[in-house]
């Protein structure tokens, strides 16, 4: 298992698994950026059980520090305990639950993170976004709360496997505009970081959670919004494919992209390929 180290900057190194006739590659980076003291984004890659976490902590004085890694950990005790199946016996039936196993394991770390806060005065108001991914029988899986993304890059299309959970993108959601006019309306809407779920602020939590078939070549990519917030959709594309051959040095550049648009908050990015072997 591979965790965030709290640094100004982190990078794993490249490594593989293979899961029946799938080999999957996967690294992650995390930095700082420019503008905050602490780095509050957490990332959790743990292969040996198909699991693959990102999170981003809120709460100033540590505690969103706190509230990210308890979340990534919490989830990584439950797939490590619980009866979660593997890709490499389980049949497509049992594989289905990883649904259910996922948005047990982000309810159980949403309560980790409210007693927490409860019990301790300097951490209440403490919360995190988390995005969780896994693989079964041929099939991702993945679940989230908050505004860390799942995309899916797949013959150099970008797709966002995920919707925010803002004020922004319910907002949004009011509205019948353009994409064009939706882009301009999220650049001049003043509360766009505000989130209308995350875990740790109520007791109680409502998990997004999905599936879709894979492909050769897929590549799926978790971020923070100290990536997506500050790179746009058609950047970040055109960073992977210029590096097509070389997912390290594709998940640089995007840090580096995301510090050179003035590194707002802290940057986190996760990507695992899929090749058919």
């Amino acid at each position: 298992m591979q965790i965030a180290e709290r640094r100004s900057h982190t990078f794993t190194d490249l490594r593989s698994t293979q899961i029946k006739n799938w080999e999957f590659d996967y690294l992650a980076v995390t930095d700082v950026g420019r503008r905050r003291p602490i780095n509050e984004d957490f990332f959790l890659l743990h292969p040996e059980r198909d699991l693959y976490v990102v999170a981003d902590g809120m709460g100033g004085h540590a505690a969103g520090e706190v509230a990210s890694r308890i979340a990534a950990e919490t989830v990584a005790a439950y797939f490590d305990t619980a009866d979660v199946p593997l890709s490499f016996s389980a049949s497509h039936k049992e594989c289905e639950t990883l649904k259910q196993h996922l948005v047990q394991a982000i309810k159980l770390a949403n309560s980790s993170i409210f007693d927490e806060a409860s019990d301790r005065v300097e951490r209440r108001g403490m919360g995190t976004t988390i995005v969780a991914l896994s693989f079964c029988d041929g099939n991702a899986y993945w679940a989230h709360v908050g505004d860390s993304r799942l995309y899916r890059l797949r013959d150099s299309q970008l797709s966002a496997l995920t919707r925010d959970h803002s004020l922004l993108e319910q907002t949004l959601k009011t509205q019948q505009l353009s994409e064009k006019e939706a882009r301009q309306f999220a650049e001049n809407f003043p509360y766009k970081n505000v989130l209308s779920r995350a875990l740790g602020s109520r007791y109680v939590v409502e998990v997004d959670v999905d599936s879709a078939g894979i492909e050769d070549g897929d590549v799926f990519v978790m971020t923070t919004d100290g990536v997506h917030d500050v790179i746009g959709d058609d950047a970040f594309r055109e960073l992977f494919d210029q590096h097509a051959r070389d997912l390290r040095r594709a998940c640089e550049e995007v840090v580096a992209a995301a510090n050179r648009a003035g590194g707002p908050d802290n940057i986190t990015i996760a990507c695992v390929q899929a090749r058919k072997i």
